[in-house]
């Protein structure tokens, strides 16, 4: 075994711990809709790390192409939980959306990557050790694209509750979510920019994300502003 593929394993070892620590986290929260949504979400996105794991070893071809439908599940099972979480935290958000209704404004994105879960505009690639499943076509700037406007909305909405709240926990989970999109921005930028990979790409970051959500689920909500 290659020292590169251990540290995959043990990355996304960490990853499936930190998101059954959402889970059970998420599990604990009042509103129905929010807790089934991201334990869904983060279920699903749990397959990614199992299936990079096979990816990385000696799969077969029928290994290959059915796991082939989870390696890209972060798509959605990052975003749109880091999403509710920000829902969750920010008190003027939910005093005039409910959590239904907030999800609706992101509906294009959710349709994207549903998309290209669903159609994998995708090919199996070699790897340096193992295989990886690659985006075809245009879909690389595609995603780009959508993840870029994702990520600016966050900050946006990070940033707005960062300057609305004098709250310490509230300031500190907005500060968690905005440092992890920059960190995942970063990451994917290391897509277009071929450069020394010491760490895999979107294992660390993808880690990250995941534990300034379970930190904003975590925190008691503010329901005024303090």
């Amino acid at each position: 075994m290659s020292t590169s593929y251990f540290l995959l394993i043990v990355l996304c070892v960490i990853a499936l711990m930190v998101l059954m620590l959402n889970i059970g986290i998420v599990q604990k929260k009042e509103n129905v809709g929010l807790k089934w949504v991201c334990t869904v979400l983060f279920g699903f996105a749990m397959m990614r790390y199992l299936t990079r794991i096979v990816y990385g070893d000696h799969p077969t071809l029928g290994q290959l192409e059915i796991l082939r439908y989870f390696y890209l599940a972060t798509s959605i099972g990052l975003t749109i939980t880091m999403a509710s979480a920000v829902w969750s935290i920010t008190p003027f958000i939910k005093e005039k959306l409910s959590y239904f209704a907030y999800l609706i404004c992101f509906i294009p994105w959710i349709l994207f990557y549903l998309y290209v879960i669903v159609t994998q505009p995708t090919q199996i690639e070699p790897a340096t050790f193992g295989y990886t499943l690659a985006l075809t076509g245009k879909f690389p700037i595609y995603l780009s694209v959508v993840q870029g406007s994702f990520v600016a909305i966050m900050i946006l909405l990070c940033t707005i509750g960062f300057f609305s709240y004098k709250n310490e926990y509230l300031r500190s989970s907005y500060a968690l979510i905005i440092a992890a999109c920059v960190l995942l921005t970063l990451d994917g930028i290391g897509y277009f920019v071929k450069i020394l990979n010491i760490i895999p790409p979107f294992t660390a970051t993808e880690i990250f994300g995941f534990m300034a959500i379970a930190y904003a689920f975590y925190i008691q909500p503010v329901k005024r502003r303090v």
